[in-house]
């Protein structure tokens, strides 16, 4: 095989990379948004890799790796990742993640192998102005579909009339952070190729539409990026626009610095106004407490990131289980905020996410995968290797990046860029002098058919075991939860030819199978015969016993088994299986001993056992642990009343009411027959 013909296929697949951020497939997958973007990436990516290893055995001189420092860095992050993998408490979810996801090792290991090709196969600014092209135009699709969200169809992809569109990203904020990016590449392009008129407007486009996608997002931590971006890049030019031939740039750099900073100021001046506050992202932004809303449990969460460190401060507790560290370092305060914020899988921020998750090893060398492109950047403007505009756009970028980065977390499409630039970076700096031109001298070296054919079916191989199957495993499991909830009982035979599919994901696919039996279970009864049933329950505890063996520190497990157990005495006529509910229920409340909602259903199970003086010392911790939590209250004064304590339960809710506290409509409606109860009583005693 010819080395251009490979060359070409090399190109073909990159290409076709650009298009992973509009992948969306609503009715087809669980998690449409993620699962097909990474199965259709990491399929590219291993097959590019093939490509690139048939280039090296053609042309060795042209295409073998540079090991360079930033190459270095990326090497010995991914080493830490896969340290933290191993050491971690759940070396499984480390690996493989999950459906919502889908960033373990094995997936970001092809973002690792797309830095490779990318940085080893194109070595010129024209090669890379093209990718940087259609890498924009796939971006600007998105984009405008997230214009189309907000201004013609709000429910277009499963939007649901959100006021933060994501467009085929599935999520607020990787919309908006690829938007930062867009703007980033049109920026660079602008500035790069300003005297060609026709792809000035196309550049253009990109702007407006990136800057559009910030807002549309409404994300703060992008619109931080943004201001970073932009106060970055003028600063550097100020700063090393020395020459006289420049001055009036560097006058107008400082004067947007002088109308960019009067702007901010007026904005933070003004914001209780009611322009301000309706500005999407800025009033947000502005008008942010850290002690209120979200902006408090993103706090704790950050602060739990740093007590999980402090337990495992080397490695940390291994790539995606911060899950693990929330719910044994479980502050009971998050529930002030209601029971939306007190799930959380990630820090919401990549920097105290990876201090918790990879140690201070992991942290510094993923703050490394910013400092030293940024660092080269500039030895490489200051020997002439690499043009201002490259030089401060990328550095800009970076930075704008990583603030970015410290209020969310990566994601599918926000890697796909990160490591791109990372290799745009690493091949702009480490151009010879013969390939800064415009061409390259190039082998004309050959592969023969034997070895490409050898090394396509093995990768091929791969690819279908790693990608095809998931996504057959993944599709068949959607159809199975549809049966649930259409005619369940065609789900007992649906589901075990469903599970048969080789997939690392299996442990998805039975979660998700066992939540809908659970959230249908009672409904069942009135649908399909006793014994389908029964079956559907037995099959879903058996499922979900088999996931905790895969994850034995995952409390939703010990959940939801002790919620199907308690449906599931009813159901089989089985007293002992709310035994066996509280049994899970303890280990649950081991796990994460402070966490409201395990304590709630133990207390409750407790009560069922005739165990209430073991419910009473619960809720009284649960009501210590955080006094502000009426529903700890209530249901305190709940259990007394159903022990018969009505006069205790009434005066646990007066006692909440002179804190300062409110109940919801169950705990008024619970107080006024408690006050009923009292009233009925002194009647009584009077007659």
């Amino acid at each position: 095989m010819r080395k251009q013909i490979l060359r070409q296929i090399v190109d073909v697949l990159i290409g076709l990379t650009f298009l992973v951020p509009l992948v969306v497939l609503p009715s087809t997958f669980i998690f449409p948004f993620i699962v097909p973007k990474i199965l259709l990436f990491r399929s590219l990516a291993l097959f590019m890799f093939a490509g690139w290893l048939l280039l090296i055995v053609a042309d060795s001189q042209t295409y073998k790796l540079r090991m360079k420092s930033m190459t270095v860095c990326v090497f010995l992050f991914f080493v830490s990742l896969a340290l933290s993998t191993f050491i971690g408490v759940d070396w499984y979810r480390s690996f493989w993640d999950n459906h919502e996801r889908m960033l373990g090792l094995f997936t970001l290991v092809h973002f690792g192998i797309y830095y490779l090709v990318l940085t080893s196969v194109y070595k010129t600014w024209t090669e890379w102005r093209l990718l940087l092209r259609i890498f924009l135009l796939s971006g600007i699709l998105v984009m405008f579909i997230g214009f189309m969200q907000v201004y013609v169809s709000p429910n277009l992809l499963l939007n649901g009339s959100s006021h933060r569109v994501s467009a085929t990203l599935g999520n607020a904020i990787y919309y908006s952070g690829f938007g930062l990016f867009l703007v980033f590449v049109s920026v660079l392009l602008i500035l790069k190729e300003k005297r060609d008129s026709a792809w000035f407007w196309f550049y253009l486009a990109g702007i407006l539409l990136g800057f559009g996608g910030i807002f549309w997002g409404g994300t703060r931590g992008t619109l931080l990026g943004l201001i970073a971006f932009i106060a970055v890049a003028l600063f550097l030019y100020i700063l090393f626009l020395r020459d006289p031939a420049y001055r009036t740039l560097r006058q107008r750099a400082m004067y947007l610095m002088g109308v960019g900073l009067f702007i901010v100021v007026a904005l933070f001046a003004f914001r209780k106004t009611d322009f301000v506050q309706h500005l999407p992202a800025v009033g947000r932004l502005v008008n942010t407490q850290l002690t209120s809303g979200t902006a408090d449990t993103r706090v704790m969460a950050w602060g739990v990131a740093i007590e999980g460190w402090k337990e495992k401060p080397i490695f940390g507790w291994g790539p995606n289980n911060y899950y693990y560290a929330f719910d044994q370092l479980y502050r009971p305060q998050f529930l002030e905020h209601g029971w939306g914020e007190t799930w959380f899988d990630n820090a919401h921020s990549a920097i105290f996410n990876t201090l918790a998750v990879q140690g201070i090893i992991g942290l510094v060398l993923y703050l490394s995968l910013f400092i030293i492109p940024i660092t080269v950047l500039w030895r490489a403007y200051r020997r002439g290797q690499v043009d201002i505009h490259i030089f401060i756009m990328s550095s800009a970028f970076l930075v704008a990046h990583f603030i970015h980065n410290a209020f969310v977390f990566e994601n599918p499409t926000s890697y796909l860029y990160f490591f791109f630039t990372l290799a745009f970076v690493n091949s702009m700096v480490t151009m010879s002098p013969i390939e800064n031109g415009k061409k390259i001298v190039k082998g004309s070296g050959m592969v023969s058919s034997g070895m490409a054919v050898t090394l396509i079916v093995v990768t091929s191989i791969l690819v279908y075991a790693t990608d095809i199957n998931p996504a057959r495993a993944n599709t068949r499991a959607l159809s199975v939860l549809q049966q649930l909830r259409s005619n369940p009982a065609t789900a007992i035979t649906s589901f075990p030819e469903a599970a048969k599919i080789p997939t690392p994901h299996i442990d998805d696919v039975r979660n998700d199978f066992s939540r809908t039996v659970d959230s249908f279970l009672t409904q069942y009864q009135t649908k399909i015969p006793l014994k389908d049933t029964q079956a559907l329950y037995q099959l879903a505890v058996e499922q979900l016993k088999k996931n905790v063996i895969l994850h034995p520190l995952d409390i939703r497990l010990y959940i939801l088994l002790a919620e199907l157990d308690r449906k599931g005495s009813d159901i089989m006529s089985d007293p002992t299986l709310v035994l066996s509910s509280e049994s899970y229920l303890e280990t649950a409340h081991t796990l994460s001993p402070k966490r409201q909602q395990v304590v709630f259903a133990l207390a409750n199970i407790k009560h069922q056992l005739g165990k209430n003086d073991e419910a009473i010392v619960l809720l009284q911790q649960v009501v210590e642990d955080d006094p502000k939590i009426a529903e700890s209250w209530w249901r305190l004064a709940l259990q007394y009343a159903v022990m018969g304590r009505n006069d205790k339960g009434l005066a646990v809710m007066n006692d909440a009411e002179a804190q300062g506290l409110t109940f919801d409509d169950q705990g008024q409606k619970l107080k006024q027959a408690l006050m009923a109860s009292a009233t009925a009583t002194i009647h009584a005693t009077q007659e």
